[in-house]
């Protein structure tokens, strides 16, 4: 790893605050024409004279058949003149006329001279004079200047995530933001809301072992200061990872982004993992709880990584809140009794998970940002089933309508229920729909609720083997409901634990076959664009991606 001392650097502001106001080209003046030359053959000379400012005088030679006509320079312009040129004339042929002088770049702000325009040969002359060609006027400068003061800290726990510590004297600075990249193109963006007097800002997103590049641009109204390039060298890969195969390794119409997931490995302790991979497939951040991972999700800030086992069957509930750069870990195991495969973290921090009920099925919960623990409603109650055992395996948050979606395997059903007093909005399959129109049979597990009416299922098993597991789009109005979008994988890939989906911002879906190792990028038209492939024995949990590491979730 390489640690760099703090710097202060000084650099230029961009902009009309600050004392910063750039320097004013002049402004251009108007060529004088030539003079039109003597009519007599013995000696009438005619002169043409350039402007004095501006844009070069174009000046044109005397058409005389007996004198010898000759164009003057246009003299330099403040705007970057350029010369005129005259053609000459005279004798029985007339001599070429000389052409006109390069015009002298004006200051600051100066556009491109305009090369004067070649006069006509006199009668019986020669070629005419060529034309002369103005230079460029040098831009202007501003006189402002800002100051960053740097240092980069690369964590002890997740060695490709940096923490930059910065100041700013410019003054009045309201937000900022750090470009980073393996170039100077960076690439990715980490924005900052508020600028203090001391700011602490995270890399997220970087590749192991990689020299990256980064600047800070700080915005104070309509005025911005940018700092000089930096650079950081990110740490190696965790023993025991190991990268997906793409197949193929690059495509067309790619959603890109960062998948976050984890490794969902019975019995593999320390050495199991929540991660995040980039578009190329290659780790970027990873953490370990101890356990199995089944879920891991951002928090709507950005700041915190939630992250939990299975805990399948009954047993004790592994919940861990830890901070992105990995540096702090918070065990809510006591808060989160019961819990079991995944949780949906909600805009105001609050956490809505299932767990173990006391008559056989699973009570829908919610943790408070300030710990308090709320039952929503039983599933069993809320499902209006009277099945003994009812085991949830999915749990969505409806924004618009701050309602909850859950899933039961044994029964096949899907319910919504409101946040507030847990009444039951509408049943989906099974005895007790009150949506007509659609059903299946083998269970599910992955939910993606993309739109108000709008919901994914991953359907782990339909009972035909040739036909494996399958991802299909349901469309609610009212109390009816229609399939649309369906997609089988070709060969066919039985999923029967575990599974999940989520649309894309661009209509591509990605679907995790999670104990069969395989992820799947499939087209709006259902074309398979690429797989994901990894080792044997690497199953993964719940999958959510992301364009970016920073702002909220999409799901």
């Amino acid at each position: 790893m390489r640690l760099f001392s703090p710097r202060v650097v000084l650099y230029c502001c961009i902009g009309a605050a600050f004392g910063c106001a750039p320097s004013t080209g002049g402004d251009p003046g108007t060529g004088g024409s030539g003079a039109t030359a003597g009519t007599t053959g013995s000696g009438g000379t005619g002169t043409g004279v350039g402007g004095t400012t501006g844009i070069g005088g174009n000046a044109s030679g005397g058409n005389a058949s007996g004198g010898s006509g000759t164009g003057d320079a246009g003299s330099s312009g403040n705007t970057g003149g350029s010369g005129g040129s005259g053609p000459g004339a005279g004798g029985t042929a007339g001599s070429t006329s000389t052409a006109g002088t390069t015009g002298t770049g004006g200051r600051g702000g100066g556009s491109a001279g305009r090369g004067g325009a070649t006069g006509s040969a006199g009668s019986g002359g020669a070629t005419a004079g060529s034309s002369g060609g103005g230079t460029t006027g040098s831009g202007g400068t501003g006189s402002g200047n800002c100051t960053f003061t740097v240092t980069p800290t690369m964590s002890t726990k997740i060695p490709t995530v940096a923490t930059i510590t910065w100041s700013t004297t410019l003054a009045g600075a309201t937000s900022a933001k750090i470009d980073f990249g393996l170039t100077t193109s960076y690439g990715m963006t980490a924005p900052v809301a508020t600028v203090a007097a001391s700011n602490k800002t995270l890399l997220l997103g970087m590749k192991t072992s990689k020299m990256y590049n980064y600047k800070i641009t700080a915005m104070a109204g309509g005025m911005s200061c940018e700092s000089q390039n930096y650079t950081l060298m990110t740490g190696a890969l965790a023993s025991g990872l190991m990268k997906p195969t793409l197949s193929p390794t690059t495509a067309t119409g790619l959603s890109g982004g960062f998948l976050i997931t984890g490794q969902y490995v019975q019995g593999a302790g320390a050495g199991a993992t929540a991660y995040i991979l980039d578009g190329d497939g290659d780790y970027v951040w990873w953490y370990g709880i101890g356990y199995d991972v089944t879920g891991a999700r951002m928090s709507y800030d950005g700041n915190y990584m939630w992250i939990n086992s299975a805990n399948v069957p009954s047993g004790t509930a592994h919940v861990r809140r830890v901070t992105m750069d990995g540096m702090t870990e918070n065990n809510y195991d006591s808060q989160f009794t019961g819990l079991n495969h995944q949780l949906a973290v909600l805009p105001d921090e609050t956490v809505a998970f299932y767990a173990y009920g006391a008559n056989g099925c699973d009570d829908i919960k919610e943790r408070s940002p300030s710990g308090t623990v709320k039952t929503v409603i039983n599933s069993k109650t809320a499902l209006k089933i009277s099945d003994t055992m009812c085991h949830c395996n999915n749990i969505q948050y409806s924004k618009e309508d701050d309602s909850l979606v859950f899933s039961n395997l044994q029964s096949s059903q899907i319910a919504k229920v409101k946040r507030s007093d847990g009444s039951v909005t509408w049943i989906m399959n099974g005895s007790t729909a009150t949506i007509t129109g659609v059903t299946w049979t083998g269970g599910e597990h992955g939910l993606h609720l993309f739109e108000p009416n709008k919901i994914l299922i991953f359907n782990n098993n339909n009972n035909s083997a040739s036909q494996g597991s399958i991802v299909f789009e349901v469309m609610i109005n009212g109390n009816t409901a229609t399939k649309g979008w369906s997609y089988t994988a070709s060969p066919a890939v039985a999923n029967m634990v575990m599974g999940d989906i989520q649309r894309m911002a661009n209509g591509n879906t990605i679907i995790g076959y999670s104990t069969r190792g395989v992820l799947h990028e499939v087209s709006s038209s259902g074309a398979k664009l690429q797989t994901w492939s990894f080792a044997a024995g690497q199953s993964f949990g719940y999958i959510e991606k992301r364009p970016t590491l920073y702002g909220p979730p999409p799901r």
